[in-house]
């Protein structure tokens, strides 16, 4: 190089401070991470309590529903805040405005939105539709300046335990549910290959009997530091089932609320969580037991004679020889 052109030599630590300061000047668009998976597979309990350890990151909840993204959303559900709509207090993060001005069609651009309002560098969309990921990426596709990164979370709950789990929500067979479930996972592996997208899977299988461990996955998968302990008050974020709120809120919140509901809406909401309450407590379950000795043998083989399911559970990782085991009831 021409001598003339060299500049004083940089001390290491003058070029670490330089650095630093170019970064912080940046307006660099967060990380978005995308939840896809079932119904009934943790990902609210995950969500939450990636908000309240990973700092950096903040689970904003089922967008899907906040900004009513049609074929896609319940109808007026999931457009608040569910923490501080509980607790009485009006959300500095959800508001109103910010409801009227993003949009199904900037999806990332909502992130950044989020991602600003929160002080976060992750952002953490629990909306699960597989739809609602290829909808955000086709719109990076399409606008080849956006370069955010895209990570994505496959939550995934054990076939069986979920053809339970929807038969007692929906009334329907144990097939439809085993269907419904292989459909989505082989849709989920099948987008996020497609793309390209780094992504890793959380059973919650796993995440009940082992919460920490599977954290310090989740910290390392987004290269951020988890806190020791929680800090249950940083947390905003739309949607989720009802018995999802009491680890952070407490059972007395959420009884309260209901409650307070009037109307549709109430009775609504005493069904929603009607099998659910026993198992209410301030601390979340160790495992995932509830589904377990309670099949018949014919039962439980209504959900592995789906074309294809075993495969795809072997891909999750899940030994399905022990799934079945555990699902059949003994008889004495």
């Amino acid at each position: 190089m021409d001598a003339e052109k060299q500049g004083a030599p940089v001390q290491p630590g003058r070029l670490a401070n330089l650095r630093s300061r170019f970064r912080e000047g940046q307006d660099r668009p967060p990380t978005s991470v995308f939840v896809v998976g079932t119904l009934f597979s943790g990902s609210t309990l995950l969500g939450r309590d990636m908000t309240a350890r990973i700092r950096g990151a903040h689970y904003v909840g089922e967008l899907n529903n906040f900004t009513q993204m049609p074929e896609y959303s319940h109808k007026d559900a999931g457009q608040a805040c569910g923490p501080c709509s509980l607790l009485g207090k009006e959300c500095r993060h959800f508001t109103e405005a910010l409801r009227e001005w993003v949009s199904y069609d900037d999806i990332l651009g909502m992130h950044r939105q989020f991602a600003r309002s929160l002080g976060v560098s992750v952002i953490v969309d629990g909306s699960k539709y597989v739809a609602w990921l290829r909808q955000a990426v086709e719109q990076q596709l399409a606008d080849p300046a956006n370069r955010a990164p895209v990570n994505v979370i496959v939550t995934a709950r054990n076939p069986i335990a979920f053809a339970i789990s929807y038969r007692n929500r929906t009334g329907e067979p144990l097939w439809r549910g085993a269907g419904l479930w292989r459909d989505t996972y082989v849709d989920a592996l099948r987008t996020v290959n497609t793309y390209g997208l780094p992504h890793m899977v959380v059973r919650y299988e796993d995440y009940m009997a082992r919460p920490e461990r599977s954290l310090e996955r989740l910290a390392d998968f987004l290269h951020l530091s988890l806190d020791a302990e929680p800090d249950n008050t940083r947390i905003h974020d739309t949607g989720g089932n009802w018995s999802s709120f009491v680890p952070y809120v407490g059972r007395q919140q959420l009884e309260d609320y209901i409650q307070r509901l009037d109307g549709p809406g109430r009775a609504e909401a005493e069904d929603f969580v009607k099998h659910a309450r026993a198992y209410w407590n301030d601390e979340k379950p160790r495992e995932d037991a509830r589904w377990r000795h309670s099949l018949e043998a014919g039962e439980a083989n209504a959900v592995l004679s789906t074309p294809g399911l075993t495969d795809v559970a072997s891909l999750l990782g899940y030994n399905v020889a022990e799934v079945v085991h555990a699902a059949i009831r003994a008889h004495r």
